[in-house]
């Protein structure tokens, strides 16, 4: 549903926000980007939550389903596009327990206040028409007495949104972007054949895999194949062969696309989600707005249920640490490891000394091809001891540091004292281990210790010199930033430069 001041004048959003005049600098940025950047993003159905849940799910009862799917590796979790006041929802069973749908909402609020894209989520119950809840479907189905007061998570859909994977096997749209890019590069036709040359030889390795495997799966039913190693290995083989022309088809998009997929990923370290980028290519990609720019793409995050206390192996949901012991998001679907440490196990206020966060993370993600150049930039770093030869290397990284940077800590208490779930008296859900069951002093305590620590790897004279040299990037952020607040919590938080001399939002 269109928000009414989707026909607001340009101009006159230029010249104000919140009833205020915008400085030269916001008017500037607003004139030269209001055709390319959503601005006032509380304008449109993305970046983040619903305003306040304040603990207690939305009623879906008035839902009526639209269409029924299956996701998730292991099959554990329902989820069905659910029409509710005219708006259209995907809606999760998360399997395990009303306190892990909560958190992922939780956890999607505080990703979408940076300003970087994600659906606007809701907590929701009476999902008992849309899912069969009983103990093979829900962890916590022993604690049940009413079937209605099973939470979900709702994702309002955004039509053109695409996962990375169907993003990069878009064959018609992977070629125009191609083209795209490389006319704006002022590059040879010659360059522009050999890149459509290549995808599309990825794509038929990847289509030819993609076939194999399906006729191999066809012939054993019922994971039948699993009693036969040579089948098995057989598999493994054809998903490599898939994974492998998945992350090169990557490697063909322009910097600029790659770079969202990075400032996802640092922002997601901070809320340890370990499912960012799974092994499908899920869970991020790309949406345009066509309302801003009718074929400018930008990254949203997509899921947050491996988020927080949620994400790594210590957890509510202990079959996350088998499922990265078993290599479901291998980088090499053939091994079976783990790759990250004791305390990366727990959402904790340690974030590891690292400005990539390669050790944050399992680095058998997809994303490890596209990581691997900052690594090496960081580890120059670390001998040169100088950032500011390294911007254009960090330039994802270094954007992240400044919004969270401007990002006031007093929203993110603000949202947590309102929405955080301290157990049954506040939501009814299974017992967790006490380990994990923090308070919400406590995970305020830990989401500013992991901003403030990610902040430190730069520190405040990078970020500043950062500023001062993208003066309208720097804006267009505050202003992402103030209104993703604004949506969020229904409150208008002011949004600080880091230097003096630049304006504020």
């Amino acid at each position: 549903m269109l928000h009414p001041n989707l026909h607001t004048n340009w101009n006159n959003i230029a010249l104000f926000q919140h009833g205020k005049r915008l400085s030269p600098t916001e008017y500037s940025l607003s004139q030269c980007y209001k055709q390319d950047f959503p601005l006032f993003s509380h304008l449109f159905p993305h970046n983040g939550s619903d305003a306040l849940m304040k603990k207690r799910p939305i009623s879906f009862k008035s839902g009526k389903i639209v269409q029924k799917e299956t996701n998730g590796a292991l099959y554990t979790r329902a989820a069905q596009y659910i029409e509710y006041n005219n708006e259209l929802f995907r809606v999760k069973n998360p399997f395990y327990s009303n306190y892990v749908a909560a958190e992922e909402v939780i956890m999607g609020g505080i990703f979408s206040m940076t300003g970087l894209d994600a659906p606007r989520m809701l907590l929701c119950n009476d999902c008992d028409d849309f899912f069969i809840f009983n103990k093979k479907t829900r962890g916590d189905f022993q604690d049940g007495k009413n079937l209605s007061s099973f939470a979900c998570v709702a994702s309002q859909v955004e039509p053109s949104f695409k996962d990375l994977g169907d993003f990069l096997l878009d064959e018609k749209m992977m070629i125009e972007i191609i083209k795209k890019s490389a006319i704006e590069e002022l590059l040879l036709d010659s360059y522009i054949k050999k890149s459509v040359v290549k995808y599309q030889s990825l794509r038929e390795i990847f289509n030819k895999a993609d076939c194999e495997l399906t006729n191999i799966l066809q012939k054993y039913p019922n994971k039948s194949y699993l009693a036969k190693p040579d089948v098995l290995a057989q598999i493994k083989n054809k998903n490599l062969i898939k994974f492998t022309m998945l992350e090169e088809m990557n490697k063909l998009l322009p910097q600029k696309l790659r770079d969202e997929q990075l400032k996802h990923f640092f922002v997601s370290r901070l809320l340890n989600n370990w499912d960012y980028l799974n092994f499908a290519f899920c869970n991020f990609g790309y949406f345009i707005d066509k309302r801003i720019h009718p074929t400018e793409f930008k990254g949203m995050t997509v899921d947050f249920g491996g988020s927080g206390t949620l994400g790594f192996g210590g957890l509510a949901k202990n079959e996350s640490y088998q499922r990265a012991m078993q290599g479901a998001r291998p980088e090499n679907p053939l091994a079976s490891t783990s790759l990250f440490t004791e305390k990366d196990a727990n959402f904790s206020n340690n974030l590891p000394d690292s400005l990539t966060g390669i050790s944050s993370v399992p680095r058998s993600r997809p994303l490890l091809s596209t990581i691997r150049g900052q690594v090496a930039v960081e580890n120059n770093i670390f001998e040169a001891k100088d950032f500011n030869n390294f911007n254009k290397e960090l330039m994802p990284a270094l954007e992240v540091a400044y919004r969270l940077q401007v990002l006031p800590d007093h929203a993110i208490e603000d949202y947590l004292h309102e929405n955080w779930l301290m157990g049954e008296k506040d939501f009814p859900y299974r017992g967790k281990d006490s380990k994990y069951n923090i308070d919400t002093a406590k995970i305020i305590a830990i989401i500013k210790d992991r901003k403030r620590s990610f902040i430190q790897y730069f520190g405040q004279d990078t970020i500043k010199h950062w500023e001062q040299n993208n003066i309208l990037q720097a804006a267009k952020i505050r202003i992402e930033i103030a209104d993703s607040l604004k949506r969020l919590m229904n409150k208008i938080y002011t949004i600080q430069p880091v230097s003096a001399a630049s304006q504020t939002v």
